[in-house]
């Protein structure tokens, strides 16, 4: 499918253009007759607008408690069990390693972690399906790193892009969108 934006081919079943993230139009008859496009229906769980700057900066500041919360605790726990190995574990439990783990796993395995649940956000692909485990590595592990050592300026970048992408977010066709209440 041909994105109307940018001319990008995209898969027939996406949802969002891998390359610059505008909203498909699908229609709903046979190639080769001519129909008013529709745009996309969104998986029922999402909604089509972006999740802004703050409310992500909000969800972060909650997932950066958990993981520091949870370094804390690991480390208490390797103090106090006599038998550990405490020189090479206290390095594995600081909130680097913990934050890389806790970030990729729930970005991965659910597409959102505790903080994004707060918000009624959520991370999607171009499809609007959870990323996946290899997409969330290239989104949690390398696209966060080249964010960060730019001064910060590719999480600084969702203020001002059209589709709310970090550069984390686009290293990985990544979207954070607004989750629907399912009431």
């Amino acid at each position: 499918m041909e994105c109307k934006v940018c001319g990008q081919d995209n898969p027939h079943e996406a949802h969002f253009c891998g390359n610059c993230g505008a909203a498909l139009v699908v229609s709903a008859e046979p190639p080769g007759l001519t129909v008013v496009p529709t745009y996309p229906v969104a998986p029922p769980a999402v909604a089509e607008k972006y999740a802004d700057f703050w409310i992500r900066f909000g969800a972060a500041i909650i997932d950066a408690t958990v993981v520091w919360l949870i370094s804390l605790v690991l480390s208490f726990l390797i103090r106090v069990i006599p038998f550990l190995p405490h020189w090479w574990l206290s390095v594995l439990v600081t909130p680097v390693p913990v934050g890389l783990l806790y970030y990729w796993l729930f970005i991965g395995l659910r597409g959102q972690t505790p903080g994004k649940m707060a918000f009624s956000i959520k991370v999607v692909n171009y499809q609007g399906d959870r990323p996946g485990l290899a997409d969330a590595a290239l989104r949690e592990i390398l696209g966060k790193l080249i964010s960060t050592i730019v001064l910060f300026i590719g999480f600084l970048w969702i203020a001002f892009d059209d589709n709310k992408q970090g550069w984390h977010d686009k290293i990985a066709s990544t979207y954070v969108v607004k989750v629907e209440s399912r009431r």
